[in-house]
């Protein structure tokens, strides 16, 4: 019995050695090694958006959120983020953790590539720093509607400033 025992043992340990994960998207191309190679920047987006969504998606460690969405607009040298609640936030919490959410996203980058700089207390970090950056929050329920946003502000490239619940107006006031 203790053969058995051992034997089966054995062959899951063997077995689960031998197993890859493959994440290869519709219209991505595979090296033949079952990997999705990286872009001319070197990172591999399909990770990179998985670990975002990982991360700043869950409901343990923020549970006011429903869903995040995000891209990066070359043509229009934007990232855009979109972080919908589920649940009713102040406009300091919500640019807490939009600001959170922003230098996340460039650390994902640099994780990937060393070549774009970390963020730090006062910049963004190398990669989202050479974007304009556009970031709302508002309730996933009625975010059709602008007036129930709690926060929507854009911060232009290589410019460091947190996300103000007030927007580019309350900024340009403060000053």
């Amino acid at each position: 019995m203790k053969r058995w025992i051992l034997l089966l043992a054995a062959i899951c340990l063997l077995c689960s050695g031998c197993t890859k994960s493959n994440i290869v998207p519709d219209g991505g191309q595979n090296n033949g090694e079952g990997d999705v190679p990286p872009s001319a920047d070197g990172i591999v987006w399909e990770q990179l958006w998985e670990d975002f969504d990982e991360i700043y998606a869950d409901t343990d460690a923020y549970p006011f959120i429903e869903t995040v969405n995000a891209g990066v607009y070359d043509e229009d040298n934007f990232i855009r983020f979109y972080l919908l609640l589920n649940t009713t936030i102040s406009g300091e919490e919500a640019a807490e953790y939009a600001t959170e959410v922003i230098k996340g996203f460039n650390d994902l980058i640099w994780e990937q590539n060393h070549d774009y700089a970390r963020s730090t207390e006062d910049s963004y970090g190398g990669y989202v720093s050479r974007y304009n950056i556009y970031v709302m929050v508002g309730p996933d329920d009625v975010k059709d509607n602008r007036e129930t946003w709690i926060l929507e502000d854009t911060i232009p490239a290589g410019e460091y400033r947190p996300v103000s619940p007030g927007g580019e107006e309350e900024t340009s006031a403060e000053s």
